[in-house]
């Protein structure tokens, strides 16, 4: 009896480590990117907060829920399809060599079987909702793919292709609800963008020291002062751009009360600046923005202001 006991409890605890192996592969941190989603809706103020049409408020939100379960299954195949093409390199990384595939708690088989169906779970809710939203995430999966298999590897296109993945985020919040946003909008979220990216980039060199080219080979582009001169453009590019989307945008009040959100920003922008150059999570942007308090207070703090303005002027 007591043999059976054992042996049983053996051949359940892989199946446990690979269970909890594999929801680590699906990265559910990385998945607070895809709330971008919903800055379509929060500054579509005239349009999504008073529709009218009978597709009420709720009505909206339950489909932007949808949408964020539907785009979180898309986003974690891709990161199970990166993970595999970089077990090898993972496994000389002194943190990624813990990730589930690159440490073989994650067999191989299980993290295909698991990307193939959550892509398919992912792209089939979208079609049910709005082939437009499959163009989308077809886009937005090609350029993933295309990063993995090569694109990463190549100095600015690899930035380029990770921030694109934010701008895409908000085309499928618009065509979620069926808003045309403001072209500001995805012009400041593009430069914000690339400010998170290059930060990572910024923060890989910084950490990584003289192993950073065995690391990731691009970061010997990036290493001396060329990583400082494009974060700190990205860095003014992203405060000028939301600066003149508070006063440019038609879909914003005329009387330029978004301009009270601006101290806000800049407290973000500098906060972050900071945890680049002295945090040990600095790699991991995700973990920054909900990890550190001044960081979840200048975010909660726009986000309410945001709001609030724009309802007292809607």
């Amino acid at each position: 009896m007591g043999t059976a006991g054992k042996s049983k409890n053996s051949g359940a605890a892989p199946l446990l480590d690979a269970g909890w192996g594999l929801l680590r592969a699906m990265r559910p941190h990385q998945w607070i990117k895809n709330l971008l989603i919903f800055l379509p809706f929060l500054f579509a103020v005239r349009v999504a907060w008073f529709p009218d049409d009978l597709d009420p408020v709720p009505g909206i939100l339950i489909r932007l829920v949808v949408v964020l379960a539907a785009l979180s299954a898309v986003a974690s195949a891709v990161y199970l399809f990166n993970d595999l093409a970089d077990k090898e390199s993972d496994r000389r990384h002194p943190v990624k060599r813990n990730r589930p595939i690159a440490s073989g708690i994650l067999p191989v088989p299980a993290a295909v079987a698991a990307m193939v169906l959550l892509a398919a779970a992912g792209i089939a809710i979208l079609a049910l909702l709005n082939l437009v939203l499959v163009w989308i995430i077809l886009v937005y999966t090609a350029i993933n793919v295309a990063y993995s298999a090569g694109a990463k590897h190549l100095v600015l296109v690899d930035v380029l292709a990770v921030a694109s993945g934010y701008v895409i985020r908000i085309a499928i919040g618009a065509a979620a609800i069926g808003v045309v946003p403001s072209p500001w909008l995805y012009v400041t979220t593009g430069a914000g963008a690339l400010f998170i990216v290059l930060g990572r980039r910024y923060a890989e060199v910084r950490l990584a020291g003289d192993q950073a080219a065995s690391q990731r080979s691009v970061l010997s582009q990036y290493s001396g002062p060329f990583i400082s001169q494009l974060l700190t453009i990205a860095a003014t590019a992203s405060w000028l751009s939301y600066t003149l989307y508070t006063v440019e945008s038609a879909n914003l009040p005329e009387n330029n009360s978004m301009l009270l959100t601006i101290p806000l920003v800049t407290v973000g922008l500098f906060r972050y600046l900071y945890l680049l150059n002295n945090s040990e999570e600095a790699e991991s942007p995700e973990h920054l923005i909900v990890r550190d308090l001044p960081m979840v207070l200048s975010i909660t703090g726009w986000l309410t202001v945001s709001a609030l303005v724009l309802l007292l002027n809607g």
